[in-house]
């Protein structure tokens, strides 16, 4: 037998924070709807028409007996003739074929009776999905026809109705009218869409938890400086002339190992960690989230920047200082705020004109 060593486990490619040592590992959302059982998922299919209900102008839920074949029911319009079915169906494993055309077959049979018009839009909704087999055939709208006209006794005849020998025959004009039907309205709303969708509603955070996001390890800045560098990095260097009382200060006459260009180059990385702070915000908050996060910095500094310093360094290395004491508990970004974040901020404020490190006519 051949001994191999154990390697020691990767290091992690995301930043860990203290929230998710608390947490530990959250459980995702489509394994929390493996577990549902008829109950809960009545409950959460609720919660997704408080969803639906922002979406059309008006959406009602069928009672459970005499549906005629439609769960829920959304209006596009305040016309009655169009609207749209979401059939929630719970089972413990994936919706099959044979289940959903009996549903089909329930729709079209109470349409062709005029009980009302067919939907302009058909969803399966199941926490499992749906199985291979039907997926195919709710890709062909053609297939999934000619499979509801070919297995009519089989899946549907007994069981349109829950009327007793009450047998449904598809033929004369009742098999012209399926015959005529554009198949291509019937679909399925897979279960991470349904997660997507219920994460729109009040509800989302008490049904899953809030999920521990992962932050990447901070990146490095590019060799060369880019274009939305060039005037916070021109203000520092500004402070640096300031400092040594001349008039201007390049990059290529800072000295390796002096104070300043440690500073300098701290300052970059300390700017692509906010602007990665900043992007990792857009994929999950509302869109002026990292604003308002930018705005509480800007209060927190304010006060520092606009006190006397003898020159723009010092009032940098005050500012900057200052911005480290800051706890940003209020914000949801709060467990993933690194120091160089809170520095970082500091750049991006100069680059949206919030302040410079020299006073305005000092220079």
């Amino acid at each position: 037998m051949t001994e191999l060593d154990i390697n020691s486990p990767a290091p992690s490619e995301h930043i860990i924070t203290s929230l998710e040592v608390t947490s530990g590992a959250s459980i995702p959302a489509l394994d929390y709807l493996k577990i549902f059982n008829a109950d809960s998922w009545e409950d959460l299919t609720l919660e997704l028409v408080y969803y639906w209900k922002t979406q059309y102008s008006r959406v009602l839920r069928c009672g459970a007996g005499g549906d005629m074949g439609r769960d829920v029911i959304a209006y596009c319009h305040e016309e009655p003739a169009n609207w749209e079915n979401y059939q929630c169906k719970h089972y413990d494993k994936r919706l099959s074929l044979s289940l959903a055309l009996l549903e089909i077959g329930k729709i079209l049979y109470y349409a062709h009776r005029k009980e009302f018009t067919l939907p302009s839009q058909y969803y399966f909704v199941a926490p499992q999905g749906v199985s291979n087999d039907l997926l195919k055939h709710l890709n062909d709208s053609s297939k999934l026809k000619n499979a509801l006209i070919d297995k009519w006794d089989k899946v549907c005849k007994s069981k349109i109705t829950s009327k007793h020998n009450d047998n449904i025959l598809l033929s004369g004009d009742f098999l012209k009218f399926v015959q005529t039907v554009d198949f291509s309205i019937f679909d399925h709303i897979p279960p991470i869409r349904i997660i997507e969708l219920h994460s729109n509603t009040i509800y989302h955070a008490q049904r899953f938890g809030t999920n521990v996001r992962k932050r990447r390890q901070l990146p490095a800045p590019p060799e060369k400086i880019t274009t939305n560098e060039i005037k916070y990095t021109e203000e520092l260097l500004n402070a640096f002339a300031d400092a040594e009382q001349i008039d201007s200060l390049t990059v290529d006459e800072l000295s390796e190992g002096s104070d300043y260009k440690f500073e300098y180059e701290a300052a970059r990385r300390n700017f692509y960690a906010a602007d990665d702070l900043e992007k990792f915000s857009r994929d999950w908050l509302p869109e002026n989230s990292y604003d308002e996060l930018t705005d509480e910095c800007f209060e927190a500094v304010s006060a520092t920047v606009r006190q006397k310093h003898d020159n723009g360094y010092e009032r940098y290395l005050a500012t900057s200082s200052h911005a480290t004491t800051m706890n940003y508990t209020s914000h949801p970004l709060s467990p993933y705020i690194k120091m160089q974040d809170k520095k970082g901020m500091c750049h991006q404020l100069v680059n949206g004109d919030k302040f410079k490190w020299i006073k305005e006519g000092k220079k």
